[in-house]
Formats: structure tokens, C-alpha cells, sequence
């Protein structure tokens, strides 16, 4: 399993680049919904006409997320001509939207719900660090000796392993099982339709969450989700002034194509291992071989005896 998936993980790359057109079109879309989802960030409520642009950004970045992650998945089926597939997905756009509405739903449940057990297993951080810079047992200090000034003792703080599996939990739930849902949402919409998807959500939901599934989401995820992440966050201020900001500038630009390229890449993966069919059997029938006593095909009536 492991060596076809990554192989079709590899494929789908090489695919991916090759057709660049319709990357760069896609790319033109999502470098719009960040402009838009920047522009609605840092906007203030001070006037009237930026009251107004608040509000239409508002519409418009999910608008335009629909537009992208439909795009992304009508080229994992097979649509990988770029104008055809800007057309597509403004045309289907509304599936992606109606189908993330109750994935959505599901996540606000999952984050209250999350946050409800977090109350439930978080610590007090005035009795961790009482633990953790308190005297060791045993120790009695006099307030007039030297050792008062010294100060306490650090001890390696107890792990909490409740702690650990509510954010492991936590994680498996938003980063995984809420996405990869999605994604086979999206692509069986894609290719059959929105009617077909919704019947068939039994067998996506089996599809979605199978060993083959997750492996292929867990290595896409290091493309669009943790390489980003770590460029973003963990890169060294290169520079002052204007070098800086063009740095920094560039390495926004490269998370952001990167999320692009490795979710397009992850798409693909499970459209063409879960929804193209693979390669087609056909059952080729070796006929008996005939007898001395049975008659030929194209042997006159009668000539046979």
C-alpha cells in the first residue's frame, strides 16, 4: 500500500506541474481570496465606506474560497484545461458551499465541545508553578542564613497526560478527520454530481477515513499544512528596512503557493485512487480448444461425419 500511494502521491505532482496553466490559473484565484481575506483583516470600521467594505469582503472571501477549493477539486477529476476550469468552478462553486455548510456546523460543535473538556482537564498554573519552583521535601531554611537568598530549587514539571490527549484529540479531530471529510465531499460532488454525493455519504464517509485515505492526506499535509507553517513561523529576519519586508514578502508568497500546490497535489492523489477506477480489468476468455469430433465454425452443413 505504502509504495502505491507514494506513487500516486509522485504522479500526481509531476501531473500537477505539468500542467501549469491550469495551476497558474488557480493560483490567480487564490492570491485574490488572500488579498481579500488581508484587505478584510486589517480594514477598520471608521467610515461609511469602510463599514461597507467590510461587510461586501465578508461575502466575498468565502465566495472566493468556494471558487478555489472547487477549482481544486474539478481538476483532481479530470478537468485540466485552465479556462474551462475557471468557468466550472464559478459555475459550481455553490456545491463546495452547500456541502462545507454542515462540515462547518460540524466544526463549531467540535470546538465548543473541545473547549467544554478543556475546561474540564486544564490546570491551574499557580499550583504548577508552586510545583515546579517549590523547595524540596526535607529542606528547612532558616530566614536568617544565606540560603534564604538562594532561589528555589526548579523541578521538571509533571507531565499531564489528560492535557496531552485533549490537544492530540483536538488536533486529530480539526487537522484530519474534519478536512479529509470534506475533501471527499468535494470530489464526489465533482465528479457525480451534488445528488449522487449525498446518497452515497455512507460509502464516503468508509472511503474518507480508510488506512489509504489517511496516508495520502498525512503526506500531503507536510506540502500544504506544516512546510508553510514552518516557513512562516520559524524563518530568520534576514536584513532591515526594505530587504526585510521584501523577505518576508517572498516567503509569504512561497507558504502560499505551497499550500496551494500540496493541496491540488493531495486532491488529485485521492481522486485518482478512490474515484477514477484505476486501471480497467478486462476479463480476456480462453476458448476450449476443439475437439476432433466437434464440427468447424466455418465447416460447410454436412461436412461434418
Amino acid at each position: 500500500m505504502t509504495k502505491d500511494t507514494l506513487s500516486a502521491i509522485g504522479s500526481a505532482m509531476r501531473g500537477t506541474l505539468r500542467d501549469w496553466p491550469a495551476l497558474l490559473a488557480l493560483a490567480v484565484l487564490f492570491a485574490a481570496l488572500a488579498a481579500s481575506a488581508g484587505l478584510f483583516i486589517t480594514t477598520r470600521e471608521a467610515t461609511a465606506w469602510q463599514v461597507f467594505l467590510t461587510f461586501a469582503l465578508a461575502l466575498i472571501v468565502p465566495l472566493l474560497l468556494s471558487v478555489v477549493l472547487a477549482g481544486c477539486a474539478y481538476y483532481a477529476v479530470g478537468h485540466r484545461r485552465a479556462i474551462p476550469l475557471v468557468v466550472r468552478s464559478l459555475k459550481g462553486f455553490w456545491k463546495v458551499l452547500l456541502l462545507g455548510l454542515p462540515v462547518l456546523a460540524l466544526t463549531v460543535l467540535t470546538v465548543w465541545g473541545m473547549d467544554k473538556l478543556e475546561a474540564r482537564v486544564r490546570h491551574d498554573p499557580q499550583a504548577e508553578a508552586s510545583e515546579t519552583f517549590s523547595q524540596p521535601d526535607g529542606m528547612n531554611v532558616p530566614d536568617n542564613s544565606a540560603e534564604a537568598d538562594r532561589p528555589a530549587e526548579r523541578r521538571k514539571p509533571e507531565v499531564r497526560w489528560a492535557y496531552v490527549f485533549y490537544w492530540s484529540l483536538r488536533l486529530l479531530l480539526l487537522g484530519v478527520v474534519l478536512p479529509l471529510l470534506a475533501a471527499h465531499l468535494w470530489l464526489a460532488a465533482a465528479r457525480d454530481g451534488l445528488g449522487a454525493a449525498l446518497r452515497g455519504i455512507h460509502r464516503l464517509v468508509a472511503r474518507a477515513f480508510s488506512p489509504r485515505s489517511v496516508f495520502i492526506y498525512a503526506v500531503g499535509m507536510l506540502l500544504f499544512a506544516l512546510v508553510p507553517y514552518f516557513l512562516l513561523t520559524r524563518g530568520a529576519a534576514l536584513g532591515t528596512g526594505w530587504l526585510a519586508v521584501a523577505l518576508f514578502s517572498a516567503r509569504v508568497g512561497l507558504a502560499l503557493l505551497l499550500m496551494l500546490f500540496g493541496w491540488l497535489t493531495t486532491m488529485t492523489a485521492l481522486a485518482r485512487t478512490f474515484y477514477d477506477g484505476g486501471p480497467a480489468v478486462v476479463a480476456v476468455s480462453t476458448p476450449a480448444p476443439a475437439t476432433q469430433d466437434a464440427p468447424r465454425a466455418d465447416a460447410p452443413v454436412g461436412a461434418a461425419g
